[in-house]
């Protein structure tokens, strides 16, 4: 079963919902407005979600972690281009209803500038310092782990002796 559809009003981009529920774009897909980054990297997306309070920046509602969505101004080509540190200004943290209705009346870049500068500072702070954290380098140690198993064996140390 497969259902065809076009979307955006202006310049319709026709796909293909198959009965997986899987959209597959005929030509060139949309630009994408959440980055791979985020999908590539739960945790940091978690931690940005948190820092935003659970919350949708534009309907204000609470919503469970796994559910809110991070928007972006920017297209995944342009994003590349600035550094991760600097991607505060261009990301919001929204509700799937709001994400939805964000692309589908193709909110103006300004008026969702609004909704970032309305941030606490606060919370842009938190979120810059979540996009500027790069983790130490994790070097494991020279120990040879069968000598340490070894010798934890033939140890005369027995538990509850």
């Amino acid at each position: 079963m497969v259902f065809e559809s076009a979307i955006n009003a202006g310049g319709t981009i026709p796909m293909v919902i198959t009965m997986y529920g899987l959209i597959r774009f005929r030509g060139k897909p949309p630009p994408m407005s959440t980055f791979r980054f985020f999908n590539s990297h739960p945790i940091r997306a978690k931690r940005i979600k948190l820092a935003a309070e659970a919350r949708c920046e534009l309907c204000g509602n609470e919503n469970g972690i796994d559910d809110l969505e991070i928007h972006s101004l920017l297209d995944e080509e342009a994003a590349l281009k600035v550094p991760l540190r600097d991607l505060e200004p261009f990301l919001l943290v929204l509700c799937p209803r709001c994400h939805h209705d964000m692309h589908r009346f193709s909110a103006p870049d300004g008026e969702q500038q609004i909704l970032i500068q309305r941030r606490r500072e606060d919370i842009r702070q938190k979120i810059c310092d979540l996009l500027a954290y790069v983790p130490r380098s994790y070097t494991p140690p020279d120990t040879d782990i069968e000598e340490v198993y070894r010798d934890a064996c033939s140890s005369r140390f027995r538990f509850g002796t």
